[in-house]
């Protein structure tokens, strides 16, 4: 490898089935990389859009937004080509010969890296990103080593599909399709300069090319197309023996109509100088394979790479908009970012086994800034036009869907109490409460007229409800008011008693949703308060595993222990799916979600059933992609991906579980 590897960890991708295009990011700009080597997406935040992306797909049909198998599939597009598909899928720089040997890396756990075999040379191909000014750069460095004894050829080709589309936000449960402009690709190619404009979204990608120091000339072409648009320009790199020769290609998107500035080779050198010297410092991770705590510690590394890089998008110098993935469904959910959130909180616990010293004070700052400006984001940029948060957010705060889920309510509220008892930040804390309090005062008006419940409209899972009383929401609530309690003991922000609220929502919990099932008292998922029940547990509920951990109930429950044994069972009804990778799911998507193995790896170490923890551990290691992230539903046969290779949230809830039931054990 060349100078800028030395001393730096490239790790293997893991040795699994699961694959998915890999990402890479700075926050405002992302990007994934398919396992052909070629770009699946460059993406960014716009202002008034939310999330625009430069991709090889045609833009998402505003016809097709209630159509849940369109959208399953057009997210699958995203992945790999649709048998029967000709086009490529993807762009960027490519050799022409196919390779002998493939490998795939990742530099410090951050910057994805292809190496190539060939006969006469290899190949290193980086992907980076990073910023200058403000303004955020995809930066593809695609080096030749002719490792021959004799002068080489080495024919290669630059560009290929392009599209500058709005992001779909298509949802399985659509709550309200936000219309997408027109396509328009209007595309001019000058000098080393590759420039794609969409008018109707106020929106551009350039693309800068340099072979060596010098600019890459391509073909001039000036067009314009409402559907991808294809470019492709051959070239070659003549190499001495020995010789070493470097192609990059630069990407940046932009909400302004004009080139701000041309890129020069210096700035090129300096931006990936950049990038490589602010890599993080991770502990050494060799042979991740073979060893628990090192398979545990590669997942939660990339897992929280994957939230700072990728979903963690800084909106301006405060504001931090945290989103569920970067790729097919770009939106912000209070629920998922709390879980997200939870795991930077833990990491930065946890630095001693994660980071080198020289990294932890750098590491420790950028977890306040994430976790705080996503505080400042949720409180003061995202749109409450009903006084309440809705169910989905675009990155610049309009909300997608105005549908009140209760439990929405309340994570924002434990969110600030956790950053609070971690940070002691009380600045932030003293401007964000005056807007906690009228969130309270709020969520009154959603409280049963006699009883300390509150009802909601959806589920957790984004589903309309049956009943409107929903049980984990109930514990959700009884928790945050107890820390807000605790709060309040210092600030004085209320003028009314939480923990006596707290006690009297935890009494009325238990009295309303206690219920019988073949004999045995469980807790129900959902009631109307008037002797109906639904008996169901589902993967999205994660209060109701984290009840005894909470404090909510004792550890030998037996309520809590039918319940939770009822959802890891067959005779939950939607909610399990037997098979050799079988387990707790939801209706939402029909088959055994990984965070529902996440909830049984909790349940197992609270229960101390040490066959029951090792069988899920072991069958997290082979549903786990190859890039150390989770999908949101597998098959129950075969245990590939049935449903969104990227969704942040079980990943960060594993990787949370491994940081507290695994990372602690010291390697002997």
């Amino acid at each position: 490898m060349q100078t800028e590897y030395n001393n730096r960890q490239m790790l293997p991708l893991l040795d699994v089935s699961n694959q998915k295009p890999i990402d890479v990011g700075n926050g405002r700009l992302s990007a994934s990389i398919g396992l052909d080597g070629l770009v699946r997406s460059v993406n960014s935040y716009h202002p008034t859009q939310g999330f625009i992306t430069l991709t090889s797909i045609e833009q998402f049909p505003n016809d097709k937004f209630y159509d849940s198998n369109y959208v399953r599939c057009y997210r699958r597009r995203l992945v790999d080509s649709l048998e029967g598909e000709r086009q490529a899928v993807g762009f960027g720089i490519r050799p022409q010969e196919k390779s002998l040997n493939q490998e795939v890396y990742y530099l410090e756990g951050k910057s994805p890296v292809f190496r190539y075999q060939f006969e006469t040379a290899e190949v290193h191909s980086m992907f980076v990103a990073t910023e200058k000014d403000e303004k955020s750069y995809f930066i593809h460095r695609f080096e030749v080593n002719n490792i021959s004894d004799k002068e080489i050829v080495f024919p290669l080709t630059v560009g290929g599909r392009f599209s500058l589309n709005r992001c779909s936000y298509g949802q399985l449960t659509e709550g309200g399709p936000i219309p997408i402009p027109p396509l328009e690709n209007r595309v001019d190619v000058q000098s080393n300069h590759m420039a794609i404009c969409n008018s109707h979204l106020s929106a551009r990608a350039d693309m800068y090319l340099f072979t060596g120091k010098d600019a890459l000339i391509l073909a001039p072409v000036q067009t314009t197309a409402n559907e991808p648009v294809n470019y492709e320009y051959g070239t070659e790199l003549t190499l001495e023996q020995g010789e070493s020769r470097i192609i990059n290609m630069v990407y940046s998107l932009s909400h302004q109509e004009e080139c701000e500035s041309e890129l020069t080779y210096t700035d090129v050198e300096e931006l990936t100088a950049k990038a490589i010297q602010n890599l993080p410092k991770w502990k050494n991770t060799e042979s991740v394979q073979g060893d628990k705590a090192k398979a545990a510690r590669f997942i939660i590394q990339r897992n929280l790479d994957y939230i700072v890089s990728c979903c963690s998008m800084p909106i301006c110098d405060e504001y931090m908009c945290v989103i569920t993935d970067h790729q097919l469904l770009p939106l912000s959910w209070n629920r998922d970012s709390y879980y997200m959130m939870q795991l930077l909180l833990e990491s930065e616990k946890k630095m001693e086994f994660l980071f080198e010293d020289s990294y932890r004070t750098e590491w420790k700052s950028l977890v306040q800034r994430i976790v705080k400006g996503h505080l400042l984001w949720m409180f003061e940029k995202a749109d409450r036009p009903l006084q309440y948060w809705g169910r989905a957010y675009l990155t610049n705060g309009s909300s997608k869907d105005n549908v009140f889920q209760f439990d929405q309510q309340c994570y924002p509220l434990l969110e600030l109490c956790d950053y609070y008892a971690q940070f002691g930040d009380k600045e932030t804390i003293e401007r964000l409460l005056p807007i906690a309090k009228d969130v309270l005062d709020m969520i009154m008006a959603f409280k049963h007229e006699e009883k300390w419940l509150f009802k909601t409209g959806e589920t957790p899972a984004d589903d309309k409800v049956d009943y409107p009383y929903h049980f984990s929401s109930q514990v959700l609530a009884w928790h945050t008011l107890q820390q807000l309690s605790e709060l309040n003991k210092e600030f004085s922000f209320y003028d009314k008693d939480l923990a006596e609220w707290a006690d009297q929502v935890r009494h009325d919990c238990i009295g309303s949703f206690s219920t019988l099932h073949n004999g045995k008292e469980l807790f129900t998922y959902l009631t109307d308060l008037k002797g109906n029940f639904q008996k169901y547990h589902d993967a999205n509920d994660l209060p109701a595993v984290y009840a005894p951990m909470w404090g909510f109930c004792s550890q030998d429950d037996t309520r809590w222990i039918h319940t939770m044994e009822f959802g890891f069972s067959e005779d939950n009804k939607g909610g399990f799916y037997p098979g050799r990778y079988g387990g707790l799911g939801s209706v939402h998507t029909p088959h055994p979600w990984p965070l529902g193995d996440a909830q049984e790896l909790l349940f197992s170490d609270v229960m101390k059933d040490e066959v029951r923890r090792d069988r899920i551990f072991q069958k997290l290691m082979e549903l786990v992609q190859w890039d150390g992230l989770y999908s949101e539903a597998v098959d129950e046969e075969t245990g590939k991906v049935q449903s969104r290779h990227w969704f942040s949230w079980p990943g960060a809830v594993i990787s949370t579980v491994f940081c507290t039931t695994i990372l602690d054990v010291r390697e002997s």
